[in-house]
């Protein structure tokens, strides 16, 4: 189980605020659980299996009206999504940020979310104007693993404002990662970071290198220690956040000890941060789970209070679990110290579509009295069905410069330069937007191809290619008029 997390610890900023570590400490629990986030019924691996991948997402802003925040995802071939049942705590519950360093800890080889291009649009919150705010760009290797990542912002006309490149081992590891910062045309490299694995593929160590009047210097290093069923048990990040200099020795800033249960599911996260004198006792989570479930249906969080010397509530989470097994009301309750009580703040209702997948999340906060009749936010999920044709995790070459035309079509479809040897049988399928195979063909490869269109009735359908063994050779929406 630990192969899901072993490239999910690398992010541990060289600073060590109070600030920064609670940031941190959210992004390193969300890695952590992202570990056991196999429920869903996307990225199956069954060869020849129709399933569903969230091509958009909008949240609705009931107090304005509005939206507040939207986004339009674009595939390729054999890459889905994968919806995260752990945290539950935003409507990002697909994370969608796949930049492979330093700004998302938990999205190195595999994101939930394997997406080749991605428009964002939100609202400004200084002048709460709901429009464009960025496009991303995501590149593979033929076994998924993120090689490239382009982030173009609204303030860029055109070129990209953050660049990330990775490269791998034979193994499917990352090896080294880099950040780009795009200035005046050209990718100045500013960040560097390596990795470093055992005899078991388990990563660590990894080290953070900065790009300092012309010399790469250090500036953080983690190691990584596993238990003997390959769970993740601690985690020590060394850096010096006040060495400007980038000389002085590393210093101990933040460490992990976790603990699991006899299912291997996290139980237990202790955290520490250095005070600038020691490392002190920071936050503890703890995590209860259902049955063989592998999300947790309970999730406690303390900070320890260093004046008093005790752990003191703050945050609890719980779940309700439908009789598919699927979370479909999530509360969340903060401590209320004057109280000495839990006190509700938002209750999330979930509804599924036919695939198991969550069409429909409402968000209602409570009032300090009851929960409101109408929430507060409504996320919507929108899905497209896709064949996904994989047998070992690894995806046969295809061929993207495949023509297919003329598209929108009346009544025929020419398909040419599909790469493959003549003679090759090979197969046409089109299914409309709801999975349901319109026509499939079986033909000898002569160097073009016509599937007719001609009986279908107008609209967006995916025109599925694959060789006589099954493999994908192409896949495009093609629209009949």
């Amino acid at each position: 189980m630990v192969r899901a997390i072993l490239l999910f610890m690398a992010l541990l900023s060289v600073t060590a605020t109070f600030a920064q570590n609670a940031k941190e400490h959210a992004q390193i629990l969300r890695s952590l659980q992202q570990q056991a986030n196999r429920h869903t019924a996307a990225m199956r691996t069954t060869a020849g299996v129709s399933t569903e991948r969230v091509i958009a997402q909008s949240i609705t802003d009931h107090s304005l009206g509005t939206l507040s925040d939207s986004i339009n995802l674009n595939y390729g071939i054999n890459r889905g999504s994968t919806y995260d049942y752990n945290t539950m705590l935003y409507p990002y519950n697909y994370p969608y940020s796949t930049s492979p360093m330093f700004n998302y800890a938990g999205v190195f080889t595999k994101p939930q979310v394997l997406f080749d291009t991605m428009m964002h649009w939100a609202t400004d919150p200084n002048t709460l104007v709901y429009g464009y705010y960025e496009t991303d760009y995501a590149g593979y290797d033929a076994n998924r693993n993120t090689t490239s990542y382009a982030q173009v912002f609204v303030d860029s006309s055109s070129e990209p404002n953050m660049l990330y490149a990775n490269t791998f081992s034979s193994a499917n590891n990352i090896t080294m990662g880099n950040w780009f910062n795009w200035i005046g045309g050209v990718a100045d490299s500013a960040f560097r970071q390596y990795f470093t694995y055992n005899s078991s593929n388990e990563l660590i160590e990894d080290s953070v290198y900065e790009y300092h009047l012309g010399v790469w210097d250090i500036v953080s290093k983690t190691y990584y220690t596993y238990d003997g069923s390959g769970n993740l048990v601690q985690i020590d990040n060394y850096a010096n956040d006040t060495d400007t200099s980038l000389t002085l020795p590393l210093i101990e800033q933040l460490a992990y000890t976790n603990t699991y249960d006899g299912s291997n599911r996290l139980q237990t996260v202790a955290s520490s941060f250095f005070d600038g004198t020691a490392l002190t006792p920071y936050i503890r989570d703890t995590f209860a789970y259902s049955g063989t479930y592998t999300y947790h249906n309970s999730w406690k969080e303390y900070q320890y209070d260093p004046i008093n010397a005790y752990w003191a509530p703050i945050f609890n989470m719980s779940k309700l679990v439908n009789g598919l097994g699927l979370p479909d009301t999530v509360y969340i309750q903060g401590f209320d110290s004057l109280m000495n009580a839990w006190v509700p703040q938002t209750m999330d209702v979930i509804s599924y579509d036919a695939a198991n997948n969550p069409d429909t999340l409402q968000d209602y906060e409570y009032n300090f009295t009851a929960y409101p009749s109408t929430p507060s936010f409504t996320t919507v999920y929108y899905y497209e069905t896709y064949l996904l044709t994989l047998g070992n995790n690894t995806i046969p070459a295809v061929n993207d410069n495949v023509k297919i035309y003329p598209n929108p079509a009346t009544n025929t479809l020419n398909i040419t330069q599909l790469g493959v040897p003549t003679g090759t049988m090979v197969t046409m399928t089109l299914m409309n937007v709801s999975g349901q195979m319109m026509s499939r063909e079986q033909m000898p490869w002569t160097g073009s191809a016509q599937v007719s269109v001609a009986t279908l009735v107008p609209g967006v359908y995916e025109l599925v290619i694959q060789d006589g063994k099954g493999n994908m050779l192409h896949r495009q929406s093609v629209v009949k008029e």
